[in-house]
């Protein structure tokens, strides 16, 4: 298997989407999880080589929240993919490079994928 991704959307339909683009690019998908909470905690125990976050997330924690955890704390780079990229891009610019917009196509994502792991 290829490098491990850990997918965090917690639309099922775009979760989907999500897995079987990066899967057919070759690589390993580990979830999807649906809230912040379970993505911290899946990325500790899982050690993901790159996350795709969501920024509007159910639950108590938002994607921000999250993907400063991952990068700050746990150490992985993260890519955000997100209908409401606008409203985070402030304070996600300091954590990631990598912001797309929903919805994205399956060829802009693997190519951001790739970038964010070669980086």
């Amino acid at each position: 298997m290829g490098q491990r991704i850990l997918v965090v959307e917690d639309e099922a339909f775009i979760a989907f989407f999500l897995d079987t683009v990066l899967t057919e690019a070759g690589y390993e998908v580990i979830g999807p999880v649906d809230d912040a909470l379970s993505a911290m905690r899946v990325a500790a125990e899982e050690r993901p080589d790159l996350a795709l976050m969501d920024i509007r997330l159910k639950g108590e924690l938002d994607g921000v929240t999250a993907t400063r955890h991952l990068v700050e704390i746990l150490g992985v780079p993260v890519v955000v993919v997100s209908a409401n990229a606008s409203q985070a891009i402030d304070s996600l610019r300091s954590l990631t490079n990598y912001i797309l917009g929903k919805p994205v196509a399956s060829e802009e994502l693997v190519s951001t994928v790739r970038e964010a792991l070669a980086a």
